[in-house]
């Protein structure tokens, strides 16, 4: 069983988000934000990506030197962050989203599935 907290907007009806690790943010980063509605986040993500993968280019260019290997040591702890931080960070991100947009948190439970969750918080 997950714990999910469940958020009810007063038109939209509910949604609801895992406590906890999020797998989806790690795997397809950009398109878990844009489906999530973090178009901010997502903005943001794709600038630093591309920042990332230009000075890449630009390192793979240069003279073999010392500086070279701290850049490629600095773009390793880079892409790795880019990636890890929307899994740790993920659902609270969504949650904080649904708050803005006027959603209200109704309840924490128990569950396999986000769906199990809604029908358990809609049916009490």
């Amino acid at each position: 069983m997950k714990t999910f907290k469940v958020y009810k907007h007063p038109t939209q009806g509910f949604q609801a988000v895992k406590a906890g690790f999020c797998w989806p943010a790690i795997f397809f980063t950009l398109i878990w934000m844009l489906l999530s509605r973090l178009w901010g986040l997502a903005a943001l993500w794709f600038v630093l990506y591309l920042s990332l993968d230009i000075v890449e280019k630009i390192t793979n260019k240069s003279e073999e030197s010392a500086l070279q290997g701290v850049l490629y040591l600095i773009l390793f702890v880079g892409y790795l962050a880019l990636v890890l931080i929307p899994g740790f960070k993920g659902n609270s991100w969504r949650e904080k989203n649904l708050v803005g947009r006027d959603y209200v948190l109704v309840n924490t439970v128990e569950a396999g599935t986000k769906d199990a969750a809604v029908a358990h918080t809609a049916n009490t």
